[in-house]
């Protein structure tokens, strides 16, 4: 009677397995900088929005206005 277990069907699943795992953690490091790009993106889109609106020429004449900066 043969035995269930045998070398090379320990190598085998041992293969498999390895390659299993380092197919996840590449998929998952693919989706771990999608993400990371997405949200860098979304940032920099709000953070240059907000700045433009602070520097509309109108918004800052209304500013320096009412700070009393065009005074001497």
């Amino acid at each position: 009677m043969r035995s269930l277990i045998t070398k090379g069907r320990l190598i085998a699943a041992t293969v498999i397995i390895f390659l299993l795992v380092a197919g996840f953690l590449a998929g998952a490091q693919h989706g771990y900088n999608l993400g990371y790009l997405e949200g860098e993106h979304r940032t920099n889109g709000w953070w240059i929005d907000k700045k433009t609106h602070y520097y509309e020429s109108a918004e800052v004449r209304k500013k320096r206005i009412n700070l009393k900066h065009n005074h001497i």
